[in-house]
């Protein structure tokens, strides 16, 4: 990933259905990033208990497009008709080299906010063979540290997310592509 890469997390709480909550997505993202293609949409997995968010979505874009798709928005923090409210959660530099991995059957992917001043958790010293991809935050107004999408077996994805949840301050769930909504590119499309 080019080291100019801002990744913008956005993360919704909503009662909508993904196909209505998508509805609403679409045009917010568009102000955003412009490109859907450079947009990313979870969402949590409804069978886990527990998640913040609903929604979390991905948009990744060079630092100057960033600055200014962040700086325009000043919008409302949320969408009241629609009861659905937006947590900007800021722009994140990638750390570690991103993982081009897609989720396999049997695994899932776990998104971890850390709060300011927190240090991600380490988990290279972890025994199970994680995929793991490292945001920091780009500005100091950012509403988290560090953001880490961990890719893990199902089968251990409990304890790792337990773990997770035990920490003070941290926000984290188990997510899953968005069923409708298809990217065209992925991260994988923004490696040097």
């Amino acid at each position: 990933m080019n080291k100019e890469t801002i990744v913008q997390f956005v993360c919704f709480t909503s009662i909508l259905e993904v196909d209505k909550f998508i509805a609403i997505w679409e045009p917010y993202a568009k102000m955003l990033g412009g490109d859907l293609a450079n947009s990313h949409l979870l969402e949590a997995d409804a069978a886990k208990n527990g998640n913040r968010f609903n929604y979390v979505s991905q948009h990744i874009c060079s630092a100057a497009d960033f600055k200014f798709a962040f700086l325009k928005e000043r919008r409302a923090k949320h969408f009241p008709e629609y009861r659905t409210r937006i947590i900007q959660a800021g722009g994140y530099l990638p750390v570690k080299h991103p993982s081009t991995y897609t989720c396999g059957n049997n695994d899932v992917r776990i998104m971890a906010f850390f709060p300011q001043g927190e240090s991600p958790m380490d988990l290279d010293n972890q025994e199970t063979r994680l995929r793991v991809n490292t945001y920091e935050a780009y500005f100091e107004n950012c509403a988290f540290g560090n953001v880490m999408e961990i890719f893990v077996s199902e089968k251990e994805s409990s304890g790792l997310l337990e773990q997770l949840k035990a920490m003070p301050g941290v926000e984290a769930g188990i997510y899953k592509n968005c069923s409708i909504f298809q990217p065209l590119n992925t991260m994988a499309d923004f490696a040097v």
